[in-house]
């Protein structure tokens, strides 16, 4: 009877000191990019990712605490909050490789401890296309100092599992190609991205999903380098007022988007507006 108490004791205090075992919501103060490595534009992007991506966690209550895009010192400590956890990510490129590490550190006030731990990437692409479940994991290791399974998360996971497939930008993220003029496009959780053609340009993109649809646009201003198959003269005056390039895709399976490209058509010497079938296959 005593070991039956003991035990009992022990399971009551566990699940108090362990909130993930029983579902509670933790409270995590978000305070951004640690780096000297990326400019702030970079710095910003990512700093939303991982922003996005926390907030998108069920057992995690985020509080955006960010003051800028990036900064090259820790945040201080002695301004964070007594109740909470603290949560940044310091991110270094090494000088001497394109190699990268991501350092992710978790601050308990309370009783003045910090935890961390790293990861390298072979590119800076690596980091932006993490999932969330890696960061969530990640932090709740930090957090209980082991690997804890959480009984909730099996709901979670089987969403993917249904019949009709949850699209999201996460599922999508990666690299894909199928256009003769189109060397990669760079899907990020988040939904953003990047079109790369063969001739070295880069179009931003944008990724909204409606179930099984996905529409992609090009952001920023038109480029006449964005239309490699029209003559140069062509392109560079139809580029003045040509819309913005934009993608209308179905999800056929977890490697393959097909659908119809909105772009400029040229034919008989005339530049419109016009559309291409198109497919997209996920590539390594």
């Amino acid at each position: 009877m005593k070991n039956t108490k003991f035990f009992l004791s022990f399971i009551i205090f566990s699940l108090f000191i362990n909130p993930f075992l029983i579902g509670q919501e933790i409270s995590i103060d978000y305070y951004g990019i640690v780096s000297k490595s990326i400019d702030d534009n970079m710095a910003k992007m990512t700093s939303d990712l991982y922003y996005t991506q926390l907030v998108e966690i069920q057992s995690f209550n985020i509080t955006d605490c960010r003051i800028k895009a990036t900064q090259e010192e820790y945040p201080d400590s002695s301004t964070f909050a007594d109740n909470k956890l603290s949560f940044y990510v310091e991110i270094i490129k090494n000088p001497s490789s394109d190699n990268w590490t991501t350092k992710l550190f978790v601050y308990n006030k309370e009783n003045s401890s910090i935890k961390s731990t790293s990861k390298n990437y072979d590119s800076f692409y690596k980091i932006l296309v993490e999932s969330k479940e890696n960061l969530k994991e990640t932090i709740k290791s930090l957090i209980n100092n082991s690997s804890v399974y959480v009984e909730n998360d099996a709901e979670e996971d089987n969403i993917f599992n249904n019949t009709q497939k949850t699209i999201s930008s996460e599922i999508l993220s990666g690299n894909w190609s199928g256009e003769e003029f189109i060397d990669k496009i760079i899907i990020m959780r988040g939904g953003r991205g990047f079109v790369i053609l063969k001739n070295g340009a880069s179009i931003n993109i944008s990724i909204s999903i409606n179930n099984s649809d996905i529409n992609i646009s090009q952001t920023g201003k038109t480029n006449a380098s964005y239309f490699p198959e029209i003559p140069r003269s062509e392109a560079l005056r139809a580029a003045l007022t040509a819309s913005p390039i934009t993608w209308n895709l179905h999800y056929l399976d977890d490697n393959t988007l097909s659908g119809v490209k909105n772009t400029l058509i040229y034919k008989d010497g005339v530049c419109s507006q016009g559309n291409i079938q198109v497919t997209w296959k996920r590539i390594n």
